[in-house]
């Protein structure tokens, strides 16, 4: 014991400090970690009789290797499935990455600069949030930087322990092959790296160990073969930018300007503290840059010419090699200035991921959990008769929550369930409660809001969550009114307003007008409609507003189809284009409205001269009346993408 404490110095010291304050941040109110989507994607694949189904329906459709989800697969069999237990080895690995960046840190420049990675590793919301998910990430990282730790010792350090060492980097490379494809991509670049680096005598040795985990990896290749040919996920993951990695950098270091000061400090100090020894090792700030980059690059290029596969959750495994080429300068010994700089870290890094990205309150508010409780919350303080629910969520993950909640009676309505957007207004039309709830998705069709609001003027209460929303409507009319509508402007052709450009006055007609005196005719043999146009930047107030646009319309008994179109272009390039169907309102030969929305979030604001429009676009040119053509503006959600994007609340 007495030598242990010898040995135990005082960069061992600050090390078990940033340990435990990193176990803190991600241990903190453990039970209430809900579960994200992908990982209920994950425990849903886990439901299988046997491991050959597991294969076929679990695995091989997801993308992933298979290591994860056999892991899964076994853990909830043993010990069940909740969020403190199925979290808890992977919060493991998270707080284990932060000591194996420390050591590769240390071992590869000096105590400082592995104390400095170590501490960004501890307290930024990127690992710590990663930490937090039960999904290949976090271990995926740890198993990254296990692999680095012994093949440095094998390559640089063979004479100690040579064979124990060779082992470890062999079982990590394993681990990284069958955790995710980009942990694969990566023991392949250190495996290649060593080639140039490995003495020759050793070289037989180390390149057998290589081979070893190719051979062990070969049970896999079917299914890595099925899964390059079923593609990526451009379902839901739009191809990147080419300045995805300023984007990313932003993310990683929390959209704060101080977190970008005090890396301008860091590193102005790196430079400051000079002194001549410890040299530094810029081989290691190469390889650094290099196995950070690679990977970027890899999926940048894959995901512009074959399927997106690019997104922040994949660059973790590189992610500690790009703070080595940050701080790898740094080169004083001294403790004083070791402490120094943990606590400038902690100071500014720990309150934005507090209070400026807001982790604890976003990410532990999650939408599934919440529209379940809030419509629990409102039915049994309105009452069933009066309080009608609709939730456009997923029935399998909406399932665990009901019995999570205790409310598996809890009566209400699925949104998918109403189909067409006319059975949802037909819905509407026969509810007899003077309260409407709806929680609903990021995924959900946003024109819902305004179509619920025919029949349910009044909003009682949104509450904001990342991922979605869950709203109160009421008929009758409250003390106070509130809207969340700050634009309107409504086109009646009576005459037409200016920001539909020019209009035909001779086809606003007062024989048989929709609604008021006039109505403009749209004859026979036009395509487009009159169409307003307005710069989409003096719409909104925040990228996450959104534009409600509705119509009125009077359809001839044959009428084989038009759309409500919404474009956002720039400098007459289409950048966003949208629709909906005429006929999914309203039945040829009646009369209705159509209502179409966009997302200002869902547009790629970083374009000059943004300019909306809005018209009926009528391919077979049949004649049909119009009228209030209506455009709206509200606040959107704030928070909606806010565990990927700036917070701006």
């Amino acid at each position: 014991m007495l030598k242990f404490f010898r040995r135990f110095t005082t960069d061992d010291a600050l090390i078990v400090m940033i340990l435990i304050i990193g176990a803190l941040l991600r241990f903190y109110r453990l039970p209430e970690i809900p579960f994200t989507h992908d990982e209920f994607s994950a425990i849903l694949r886990t439901n299988f009789a046997g491991f050959y189904e597991l294969v076929e329906k679990g695995i091989k459709i997801d993308g992933h290797p298979a290591g994860i989800q056999v892991f899964l697969f076994y853990y909830i069999r043993i010990f069940g499935i909740s969020e403190t237990g199925l979290k808890i080895p992977f919060i493991l690995c998270g707080i284990f990455s932060i000591w194996l960046v420390y050591l590769v840190g240390k071992d590869w420049f000096n105590a400082t600069v592995g104390l400095v990675a170590a501490s960004f590793i501890a307290f930024l919301q990127f690992p710590v949030m990663y930490s937090q998910i039960a999904r290949p990430y976090s271990s995926g990282l740890c198993f990254t930087l296990m692999m680095v730790f012994f093949w440095t010792k094998v390559i640089f350090h063979p004479h100690r322990k040579y064979y124990l060492n060779l082992a470890g980097y062999t079982l990590s490379g394993v681990l990284c092959v069958y955790n995710h494809h980009f942990t694969m991509l990566f023991a392949a670049m250190a495996g290649i790296t060593g080639l140039f680096y490995c003495r020759r005598d050793l070289m037989r040795q180390y390149i057998a160990a290589g081979l070893l985990v190719i051979v062990l990896y070969l049970p896999h290749l079917p299914i890595l073969i099925y899964q390059l040919g079923i593609g990526g996920i451009e379902g839901w993951l739009s191809k990147p930018r080419f300045d995805f990695i300023f984007d990313y950098l932003q993310y990683i270091f929390q959209f704060s300007v101080y977190v970008y000061l005090l890396i301008f400090l860091l590193i102005s100090l790196s430079f400051y503290w000079y002194q001549e020894k410890p040299r530094v090792k810029n081989k290691f700030i190469l390889i650094s840059a290099i196995w950070f980059l690679i990977p970027y690059f890899t999926g940048f290029f894959y995901s512009i010419f074959r399927s997106s596969v690019l997104q922040y959750s994949v660059l973790i495994f590189s992610f500690p090699f790009i703070l080595f080429v940050l701080f790898g300068y740094f080169k004083t010994t001294r403790f004083l200035h070791k402490v120094i700089l943990i606590v400038l870290i902690g100071v500014v890094v720990i309150p934005s991921l507090i209070s400026g990205r807001q982790h604890y309150r976003l990410f532990y508010r999650d939408i599934y959990r919440e529209m379940v409780a809030e419509s629990k919350q409102k039915i049994d303080s309105l009452g069933v008769a009066n309080c009608k629910v609709i939730l456009d969520t997923k029935k399998e993950i909406n399932s665990y929550y009901l019995k999570k909640l205790n409310c598996p009676d809890l009566p209400f309505s699925y949104f998918n369930e109403l189909k067409a957007k006319g059975s949802l207004l037909a819905y509407l039309d026969t509810c007899k409660a003077n309260f409407l709830a709806y929680g609903c998705l990021t995924s959900t069709n946003w024109e819902n809001y305004p179509l619920m609001m025919e029949e349910y003027p009044f909003l009682i209460q949104h509450k904001s969550y990342c991922g979605g929303d869950f709203y109160l409507f009421s008929r009758i009319k409250p003390v106070k009114v509130t809207s969340e509508y700050f634009y309107t402007l409504i086109n009646t052709f009576e005459p037409s307003l200016p920001e539909w450009g020019w209009v035909n006055e001779k086809r606003c007609i007062d024989s048989l007008a929709v609604d008021g005196k006039k109505s403009y005719l749209n004859v026979a043999g036009t395509e487009f409609s009159p169409a307003y146009s307005k710069s989409l930047r003096d719409m909104f107030h925040s990228e996450n507003d959104v534009i409600d646009v509705s119509i009125d319309l009077r359809t001839p008994p044959v009428f084989p189809g038009a759309w409500l179109v919404l474009t956002v272009s720039a400098d007459g390039k289409d950048l966003k284009w949208s629709s909906t169907a005429v006929n999914d309102f309203v039945n040829p030969g009646h009369t209705g409205r159509v209502f179409h929305t966009l997302r200002i979030s869902d547009v790629d604001l970083r374009h000059h001269r943004l300019m909306f429009n809005a018209f009926i676009w009528n391919p077979m040119k049949s004649p049909y009346l119009m009228d209030n053509f209506t455009i709206k503006v509200r606040k959107g959600n704030p928070v909606i993408y806010g565990l990927y994007r700036n917070v701006d609340i």
